[in-house]
């Protein structure tokens, strides 16, 4: 592909060419009211009902919230595990193999990770904090070594530096690799960049401007590859195959350049191909297929925009901002899922500055 720059382009009420959606028939809006605000949050089936439910790390309470879903794509407050030490990002896995959702939380003001071990009916008990580096920010869950079951791969910002912390089977977690990486380290992508059939990193950089690759030899030993120079005050990434070449590509925000960045993978390599200039501070990307034309889009925060932006894929990795949604105030994160078991992909976002989590609930013809 050719390296572009896209002009942001806003549409409200109007729908752009070529089948896209129009921000009024693309979303229907929801805010869902809890106790304090949400900085981080992770979809999952806690309940074990079918749906999916709502994890949320809230930094400013110490506290991780439950939102169980009822079915429909409407939330209601659940189980709150209290007693943390500014939680700032979370993860789920099945670690202790009993057939339910269990959650790893980073401790940013403990310099460990804390699991929260789930008895079925979306209760949680506090279990085993392993350490890690300095003040981690981010968590992914990766099976590193291929034994088949969970292990963690922690971003420490402080440090700036790669925790990985293997699973023996039972849900204990022993600090195996520490992998350096680049200043302010934020959440890694988890893909076979290399396609040898095992899971390699590709981690984002706040400080640093760089996104650097982490090659895995496929016994959970990581290698340092090619680091590649990209936009400044990069927050949360994404991966998927934009492109269709078949390889997982990488999105990367960066706040300090108002880019979202599409970096091609080539075998492990990845290569600046695509930015799109968005408005305000874009921070978290998700990957969805929001239209339904078989091929991958990105859902954007704009954190001081107060609103989600859809870039929409023209099937080659090229991307244009189609339209933009207002959520809550400040948006942190943004997930997708099948809220309300319509088929068609939903939104949530964690609103850093107001007690709302905001769901946007797909209305795709």
């Amino acid at each position: 592909m050719t390296k572009t720059t896209l002009a942001w382009m806003a549409v409200l009420g109007c729908a752009l060419g070529g089948g896209a959606l129009s921000q009024e028939s693309a979303f229907e809006r929801h805010d869902v009211a809890v106790a304090t605000p949400a900085y981080n949050l992770q979809p999952g089936d806690f309940d074990g009902d079918g749906d999916l439910d709502l994890a949320t790390a809230n930094q400013q309470a110490n506290s991780v919230s439950i939102l169980l879903n009822d079915g429909r794509g409407m939330f209601i407050a659940g189980a709150t595990i209290e007693g943390l030490q500014r939680p700032e990002a979370l993860a789920t896995a099945d670690v202790d193999a009993d057939g339910d959702l269990d959650l790893a939380i980073v401790n940013a003001g403990a310099d460990n990770v804390v699991l929260l071990l789930n008895d079925g009916n979306a209760q949680f008990t506090v279990g085993a904090k392993t350490p890690v580096g300095s003040s981690p920010h981010a968590i992914v869950a990766v099976d590193i070594d291929a034994d088949g079951d969970t292990d963690w791969a922690v971003s420490d910002f402080g440090s700036a530096t790669v925790s990985i912390l293997a699973n023996d089977g039972s849900g204990d977690y022993t600090l195996v690799t520490v992998v350096e990486a680049s200043p302010g380290t934020e959440r890694a992508v988890v893909a076979d960049l290399d396609l040898d059939g095992d899971p390699d990193l590709a981690v984002s950089s706040f400080s640093a401007a760089t996104v650097n690759v982490l090659i895995n030899d496929g016994a959970g030993g990581f290698t340092p590859g090619a680091a590649l120079t990209v936009g400044a005050r990069q927050h949360i990434a994404a991966g998927g195959d934009l492109d269709g070449d078949g390889d997982v590509d990488v999105i990367v925000t960066s706040s300090g350049t108002g880019e979202v960045m599409l970096l091609d993978n080539h075998e492990g390599s990845l290569e600046h191909d695509v930015s799109v200039i968005v408005p305000e501070t874009p921070w978290a990307a998700v990957v969805l297929d929001y239209d339904g034309d078989g091929d991958l889009d990105v859902a954007v925060a704009d954190y001081s925009g107060h609103r989600v932006s859809m870039l929409q894929n023209d099937g080659a990795g090229q991307l244009e901002v189609a339209f933009s949604v207002a959520v809550g105030q400040q948006p942190h994160q943004v997930v997708s899922g099948d809220f309300d078991g319509d088929g068609t992909p939903d939104l949530a976002t964690a609103n850093d500055a107001e007690a709302t989590i905001t769901i946007l609930l797909s209305r795709r013809p």
